[in-house]
């Protein structure tokens, strides 16, 4: 039987694994080597997953682990090149970290990307109007020929659809 601690092991680091190789790929130039610097890391991550913090993101967690693998590994191999010094190890660490902060509004604005297609045209045009196109309420107003006071409600009518409907979609993604 499995450790429910561990249950939420693999969507974790499925989730980073691509970031992770990358990483070490950054800072390791041997196609082999970076192979076995992975390997040890996801067994590490597996071993030491109950030492993870969930308030952190894993993402950033897991590159900790595989700058002090990295530098093991470089240790061991002391007389061969190396491609990058310990501080470019730690500005790559940064420069994934605050990539990964990004994600979760990438996912968002994914989200609200396709729920805007979904509107009817009428209702997207009114979006465009005002949000991306800037328009004033009075301008709508005159121009669909609605008071303002409709116009306001139809948009309020309009972002609670969508707000709706993005939170479902993040739904549908995380529990995916």
């Amino acid at each position: 039987m499995s450790d429910p601690s561990h249950d939420q092991f693999l969507p974790r680091f499925l989730a980073v694994q691509a970031d992770l190789r990358a990483f070490i790929g950054a800072a390791v130039r041997d196609v082999v080597t970076r192979e076995d610097v992975f390997q040890e890391v996801a067994m590490i991550l597996w071993k030491k997953f109950e030492l993870y913090d969930p308030a952190r993101p894993f993402g950033a967690w897991a590159r900790g682990i595989a700058i002090r693998k990295i530098m093991e590994d470089r240790r061991l191999r002391e007389k061969l090149p190396q491609s990058c010094t310990a501080e470019t190890l730690e500005a790559l660490a940064h420069g994934f970290d605050a990539d990964e902060a990004e994600a979760p509004w990438k996912d968002r604005e994914k989200a609200l990307h396709r729920c805007l297609e979904q509107l009817p045209e009428r209702s997207a045009r009114l979006i465009r109007e005002r949000y991306h196109q800037n328009h004033s309420i009075e301008r709508m107003s005159t121009e669909q020929g609605l008071s303002a006071d409709a116009i306001y409600q139809t948009l309020s009518r309009l972002r609670r659809q969508l707000r709706d409907c993005v939170e479902r979609r993040l739904g549908l993604i995380l529990e995916s």
